[in-house]
């Protein structure tokens, strides 16, 4: 008796409840002609809406047949990483006047979560228009207030004297293996250009070194070029370069 076939994708219960349709990922970074037959077939069966696929950026079959077959290019992704033991500590910028670092508080996610609706617009789901962009901006505003919650270890705030959040940034830890990834990055528009994004990636670096990380890792997007600086002048290299592709099907009424 021969092996089921493997399933080719695998349905998101959490995005499918929050956009309200029917999402899967593609299981896999690579993808062939027959494979992406198989998968037409399996949504339409799941009666999916959208599909999303990371892809190997190094494989020319693998992107000719993505284009081939309807999926859409939505974002680069970039993991960038620290080695915490080896490099020196970068050079940490002055904070403004009346401005400090401090844990997350209740009192603070009012504010946190107007920054989250606006500091996260080069990432996949902003430039995917079949989203819409107030759902996206909540997507971001409940991503944050779930990582305040107990999701991230930790989550910093750089805060006026008046305590007023200026920017975030959250921080998971995974013991097991002394590593640690920043999660969501984000400054008010009013607060950026003045090393305050420096100050909590350098600052998000101390907490992981005092939990034991030896390795931290980050992900943002190819064309978030400030994002990418910032993090090579806190001492970051690029690990690895991904696709983000997304596919919609057409909605099929019930018989």
């Amino acid at each position: 008796m021969s092996a089921p076939a493997p399933v080719p994708c695998g349905l998101l219960p959490w995005d499918t409840g929050f956009f309200r349709c029917r999402i899967a990922c593609v299981c896999g970074d690579t993808l062939g002609p027959e494979q992406a037959l198989q998968i037409d077939d399996w949504s339409r069966i799941q009666r999916i809406q959208c599909l999303y696929f990371l892809s190997r950026a190094d494989d020319p079959v693998t992107i000719r047949t993505a284009g081939q077959h309807g999926f859409a290019l939505v974002d680069i992704r970039v993991t960038c990483e620290r080695v915490l033991e080896r490099l020196p500590e970068p050079a940490r910028p002055s904070l403004p006047a009346g401005v400090g670092l401090r844990p997350a508080r209740p009192g603070d996610l009012t504010g946190l979560q107007a920054i989250a609706r606006t500091a996260h617009t080069a990432t996949r789901f902003f430039n995917d228009s079949h989203f819409p962009r107030q759902r996206v901006e909540d997507l971001y505003s409940t991503w944050l207030t779930l990582e305040t919650q107990g999701r991230a270890q930790t989550v910093l705030v750089a805060a006026s004297v008046a305590n007023q959040p200026l920017g975030y940034i959250s921080c998971h830890l995974d013991s097991n293996h002394r590593a640690g990834q920043i999660g969501l990055v984000g400054v008010s528009p009013e607060a950026q250009g003045r090393g305050i994004g420096k100050n909590l990636v350098l600052a998000a670096l101390d907490w992981f070194g005092t939990e034991g990380a030896r390795m931290v890792t980050v992900v943002t997007q190819g064309s978030n070029l400030p994002a990418q600086r910032l993090y090579q002048r806190c001492g970051f290299l690029s690990r690895a370069l991904q696709l983000w592709y997304h596919k919609w099907y057409p909605v099929v009424s019930e018989p």
